[in-house]
């Protein structure tokens, strides 16, 4: 008879502890079976977001609400039905959902009480599916709504991203290229902007750890930023709010750098330019655009078909990885987006 695997919090994370496995407990539980108007889902594959690591601080957490010891750790996944009691979702189905972190997972077909709606029928299946993760899932979703319907680019448009070597970041940049706009990038090291501009497509990349970011921004942006495209916050943003163009737009899809730190630390220092340049900075939350996913979903594949918008995940193996995906978040070491097949 099959086990579900789950990793379950054992205890909370300490300020600047690395995620790992040590903070959990691998329990083998019972396979769950579905209730009337359930379904079981098999995860085949895990997604992973900054965010995650506030649901292991506990009592600490000033943004989400934590995990609790002994439960099963929160996450968002992929995967197939493999039994349903449910009348619009039957076996062979794939589904994006919040699995957690485990082998199988009882989802309700019923969203309607969901404040945050996260079940996700995926129409046309792409091989492998953890690219309804990634490119053609959440992290593209992110990229998609935020810099096309807060952004609002125009082609010829200066579009600036932070973090363009990450998940969200890298898609948003691909989109920019495909909207007609120039686009620099921003990222951590030479490496990374090479990628950038090798695998990613961007028109100009800036190494935030070598480069003078104000002195970069005055060079590959005479004009000033149209769209700034934030995932990082602190002192990237500061410089991009300095260098906005009149009437610029700034999206605020994370704040990477600055989300963690003890104590907080103050706002952003040329708001002011909000005024003066006329400019408007505006944050999103994507789960509010759920019933638009099917549109964007549609979109982000014929793209990906097209071989215009180019799979940028980095795959880590089997479900005890997942600590170690989150934590790359992190430190930095990987471009692209992280997912765990299971």
């Amino acid at each position: 008879m099959s086990v579900n695997r789950q990793l379950c919090l054992k205890r909370n994370i300490q300020q600047g502890e690395p995620v790992s496995l040590d903070l959990f407990e691998v329990r083998e539980a019972p396979l769950p079976e579905p209730a009337a108007g359930e379904f079981l889902v098999k995860t085949a594959a895990l997604g992973f977001s900054p965010a995650q690591r506030a649901y292991l601080m506990g009592t600490a957490s000033r943004f989400h609400a934590p995990v609790d010891l002994g439960e099963v750790m929160r996450g968002r996944g992929v995967g197939r039905v493999m039994a349903s009691r449910h009348p619009d979702f039957r076996e062979g189905d794939v589904v994006a959902c919040s699995t957690g972190w485990q082998d199988y997972s009882i989802q309700s077909g019923d969203v309607s009480g969901m404040l945050v709606k996260t079940l996700q029928r995926v129409s046309d299946p792409q091989q492998p599916l953890h690219l309804h993760l990634g490119i053609l899932g959440s992290s593209g979703f992110s990229a998609y709504f935020g810099f096309l319907d807060i952004g609002r680019p125009q082609a010829g448009d200066t579009v600036v991203v932070s973090a363009a070597a990450g998940g969200v970041g890298s898609i948003v940049c691909q989109i920019a290229r495909l909207k007609g706009c120039r686009v620099v990038g921003i990222a951590g090291g030479a490496e990374k902007c090479a990628w950038l501009k090798q695998v990613v497509g961007v028109d100009e990349a800036i190494d935030y750890k070598a480069d003078d970011l104000d002195q970069k921004f005055q060079e590959y942006c005479p004009s000033g930023i149209d769209v700034y495209f934030d995932n990082v916050g602190g002192d990237t943003l500061d410089a991009a709010m300095k260098n906005i163009a009149l009437r610029g737009r700034a999206v605020i899809c994370g704040m990477i750098s600055t989300e963690y730190h003890e104590p907080p630390l103050p706002g952003p220092r040329y708001y002011y330019n909000l005024i003066y340049k006329r400019a408007r900075m505006e944050g999103f939350f994507v789960w509010d655009y759920h019933e638009q996913f099917p549109a964007a979903e549609k979109e982000l594949i014929d793209w990906y078909k097209a071989g215009d918008l180019k799979p940028t995940e980095v795959v880590y193996q089997g479900l005890l990885s997942a600590p170690d995906a989150l934590q790359s978040l992190f430190s930095g070491a990987d471009c692209g987006i992280r997912v765990v097949d299971c």
